[in-house]
């Protein structure tokens, strides 16, 4: 596998590739599509790939969404070819950055880079994470085509010269609602994805890129209104589209410097309804009756609807200049948000953190407007001794709503042990406002401040052998988080993910803060051309406080987390690979059984939000894949099983409110995650 830990250096020479000039933060951890495609258990997704690494743990087998270092999914930057991309996911959560699977082919990807904190100040800020791929660069002049037909649906991509560039497109259509009925999630996803990527540069290094990314998707959630062990009384419908469009232009002034401006606009449509099954849940009926039932045989009472379109434009310039010893780097971006929301619940929700008898924590708005932002930043890196390098910059932002401005500082250091070792460290502040959702969702949501974190990093990295280690230990320290006005110890990152149940809002103020902090072991090891190994071990906590200011694990809690990979070429055209995860149990909040059984409805006791803690997760995947070279065409047949040992990982409990029609004293179920489940395919490529 290509993920690797470099040394870190100062790139001066401007390149037509990948004209940057390189800074001193913790080098980013990189990869390449084709060690996506090759590894088990991602089906081609980057941010299932991504998870292998250090800092870096999943929130579920059913999506992508990825918590980098115990931040919240919507802490993490996605960029593509320079390109802010909001969200790379089909069925994607808007105030989030996951989804159920990806909107970009990994055949499309050319390398990836994640920064998994202490990142400079360049780019567009995020409290935890920023991920960099890069499109496919294919050496071959001529066409070059690929299809890829498996349980991930069916797929394709093709590279030809186009006016003296290189025009890439690449499509997915997903055949998962064909292949089966259920998920385990009462329903199954129907998603389309199309990148269209034109690039032409000259010798000289200018150049100009064009991209469009854009997916469609759907799912009807549907949950058997008879099944006495069904959790969820929701019917939901959800319908939607996003796509980003964006250009960037490179202009190399000398030997030492050049400047790129990019524009680019992006578009998050959701269509979201929900009906109760269960109007009264003192008032169950009809269990027992063998499911599918008619729909007119089901009594649904609406509860939600959405329609939304988080959109936003946005212009950047960068310019960068450097010599042996002195690189300097500064720009300025300005972005037009224009979040539209149409929000009703008519009969409100029976919240689960209120123990009141009543529809309660809802609301029904109407919020449409343009708001403007800015970011303007420096940074300065200089080399005083060949051993030590040392870089500082900063960053000004601006967010019209609110009135609020930003000024965050970056610091980092390097001291090299060696040609093979080095010493580095970081400080760095970074400030990020919360989705508009819900600063749009109440009156006082509004007076909310941007969210801010600092960075503090030191480690050391290695080449030993064959072997590049990386030992790091971070601390950040959160402030300005959004916690609820109502429920003292609930704040963003501590708020329970309902699965399956009526979405819930709720006032907010930034009274919040938290700690996120931990040490990382990393190595990646190759023996010849033929095997490759990569491991990982983390222990970090993080912990959040709301209103209360008590510190209390946060949803993304997870004390212990390894991962281990394996790549064999076998021979002949074979290759084997496995991957291995484990982490500590999940954190979470049980029920208040007085008041969820007296009302039949799930009720959390807000005393012990996330106290108890689930069963640690573990997961072993395999996969197997054979090419066969016939003529011009390249053929390869893959295989492989996730979960291979079919072990039952805990994803959470939930309420079955129908065990009343059956005078059941045993309402709380558990979800699990994903069983064993087969990846297959086969994939040719024509040149």
């Amino acid at each position: 596998m290509a993920s690797q830990i470099q040394p870190l250096t100062t790139t001066v020479e401007v390149r037509a590739s990948d004209a940057r000039l390189e800074t001193i933060s913790p080098k980013p951890l990189v990869a390449g599509g084709e060690d996506v495609i090759n590894s088990a258990g991602t089906y081609g997704d980057v941010s299932r790939y991504l998870q292998l690494l250090p800092g870096v743990v999943s929130t579920s087998d059913f999506s992508n969404q990825m918590l980098v270092r115990g931040g919240h999914p919507m802490e993490n930057l996605f960029l593509v070819d320079g390109i802010e991309v909001p969200n790379l996911n089909h069925l994607a959560d808007a105030n989030s950055t996951g989804g159920f699977g990806p909107m970009i082919d990994a055949a499309a990807i050319q390398g990836l880079s994640l920064y998994n904190g202490g990142f400079d100040a360049r780019y567009p800020e995020r409290l935890s994470s920023v991920t960099e791929l890069r499109t496919l660069e294919s050496p071959h002049s001529r066409s070059h085509v690929e299809v890829d037909f498996g349980i991930q649906g069916l797929g394709g991509l093709t590279e030809r010269s186009l006016h003296a560039g290189d025009l890439l497109v690449s499509a997915h259509h997903g055949l998962m609602d064909v292949i089966t009925k259920q998920m385990g999630i009462d329903g199954v996803p129907s998603y389309t994805n199309v990148l269209t990527r034109y690039r032409r540069r000259s010798s000289s290094g200018a150049g100009f890129t064009l991209l469009n990314l854009a997916g469609w998707d759907s799912i009807k959630i549907v949950p058997c209104a008879s099944d006495r062990a069904e959790t969820s009384s929701i019917d939901s419908e959800y319908d939607g589209w996003r796509e980003t469009t964006g250009a960037e232009w490179q202009q190399v002034y000398s030997s030492r410097a050049f400047g790129v401006l990019s524009v680019s606009d992006s578009e998050q449509v959701e269509q979201i309804h929900q009906e109760d099954q269960i109007a009264n849940p003192l008032r169950v009926n009809g269990v027992g009756i063998p499911c599918p039932i008619p729909d007119n045989d089901v009594q649904t009472t609406p509860v939600y609807q959405e329609n939304s379109n988080n959109a936003f434009s946005n212009a950047n310039y960068r310019y960068e200049w450097a010599t042996s010893q002195i690189a300097v780097t500064a720009g300025s971006a300005v972005w037009l948000q224009r979040p539209d929301f149409q929000i009703a619940q008519p009969d409100g929700a029976y919240s689960p953190y209120s123990s009141l008898p009543v529809r309660t924590d809802s609301n029904s708005f109407s919020k449409s407007l343009s708001t403007g932002e800015t970011g303007t930043y420096a940074q300065l890196l200089v080399h005083p001794l060949k051993s030590f390098s040392v870089s500082a910059g900063g960053r000004l932002q601006t967010f019209a709503f609110g009135s609020h401005t930003t000024v965050t500082p970056r610091l980092s250091a390097r001291y090299a042990l060696g040609e093979h070792a080095g010493l580095h460290a970081t400080f760095a502040r970074y400030a990020q406002l919360p989705p508009y959702v819900y600063l749009l969702a109440y009156p006082v949501n509004a007076s909310i401040s941007p969210m801010g974190v600092t960075h503090r990093i030191a480690g050391i990295d290695a080449e030993i052998a064959a072997s590049q280690i990386r030992l790091e230990a971070y601390d950040k320290e959160y402030r300005s988080i959004p916690a609820s006005t109502e429920y003292p110890a609930v704040t963003m990152h501590t708020m329970v993910d309902m699965v399956g149940e009526q979405f819930v809002w709720l006032p907010m103020t930034s009274g919040g803060r938290g700690n996120a902090s931990g040490i990382e072991l990393s190595d990646t090891s190759r023996f010849g051309s033929r095997f490759q190994m990569q491991g990982s071990v983390a222990y970090s906590r993080a912990k959040f406080a709301g209103t209360d200011q008590v510190l209390r694990p946060s949803n993304f809690d997870f004390p212990w987390v390894a991962n281990a990979a394996g790549l064999a070429r076998i021979g002949r055209g074979m290759i084997a690979s496995s991957r291995c995860g484990y982490a500590s149990g999940r954190p979470y909040t049980p029920y208040n059984l007085v008041e969820s059984m007296a009302q039949n409805r799930p009720v959390y006791d807000l005393t012990q939000v996330n106290v108890p803690r689930a069963p640690y997760y573990s997961r072993l995947d395999v996969q197997v894949s054979k090419e066969i070279l016939v003529q011009n065409l390249h053929l390869e047949l893959y295989g492989g099983v996730d979960n291979v040992l079919n072990r039952s990982n805990f994803l959470t409990y939930a309420w079955m409110p129908r065990c009343i029609a059956i005078k059941s004293t045993d309402h709380v179920g558990t979800l699990w995650q994903t069983p064993i489940f087969p990846n297959f395919g086969v994939r040719v490529i024509a040149r």
